[in-house]
């Protein structure tokens, strides 16, 4: 495939072959389904697709996965020599970092902090010793099928009619 410089795709004529190959008409480039069978076509290009596309995804993410290992690996195998190197190339200086070609060293200051370990807990001590740092959060499918019930009209919602949306499932 071509792209054009308006960003649009543009088929070569042995790609359209290959995409309507099979497709259930006398000149595939004119197909356009009218009946059960030609829609059915449509849904299973559909479907190979995007299952192609699935697959793709979960390859490139076993892919990215193995990278990241990698990286991981390196900073394991070299990482107190980088941090050595850094050290002495900034020598105390206000600076606290080198930028190279293909990225940063440095040294950042980490804030002070807490690391919460038993949220249960923490969650309790806050309710008695500090509510402003307990929040509710609100469950709004219940909401909405509560309000939908009664019928009530409150300020804060808006109630929707039902309409018929088109859509392909594939």
């Amino acid at each position: 495939m071509t792209t054009t410089e308006t960003n649009t795709t543009e088929l070569t004529t042995e790609e359209v072959a290959e995409l309507v190959a099979d497709a259930p008409a006398a000149d595939p480039c004119a197909f356009v389904p009218t009946d059960a069978a030609g829609v059915d076509w449509v849904l299973r290009k559909m479907n190979a697709a995007r299952a192609e596309a699935a697959l793709i995804r979960q390859n490139a993410e076993l892919m990215a996965r193995a990278c990241e290992r990698q990286a991981d690996a390196l900073e394991w195998k070299y990482g107190a020599a980088l941090q050595t190197w850094l050290r002495a190339e900034i020598d105390g200086g206000k600076k606290k970092s080198v930028r190279l070609y293909h990225g940063v060293v440095g040294l950042r200051t980490k804030p002070a902090g807490v690391c919460v370990t038993d949220p249960a807990a923490a969650l309790g001590w806050a309710q008695e010793n500090l509510p402003a740092a307990v929040t509710l959060t609100l469950d709004k499918k219940a909401l909405g099928a509560a309000l939908l019930e009664t019928g009530e009209a409150v300020p804060f919602a808006e109630f929707q009619t039902p309409e018929e949306v088109f859509y392909i499932k594939a």
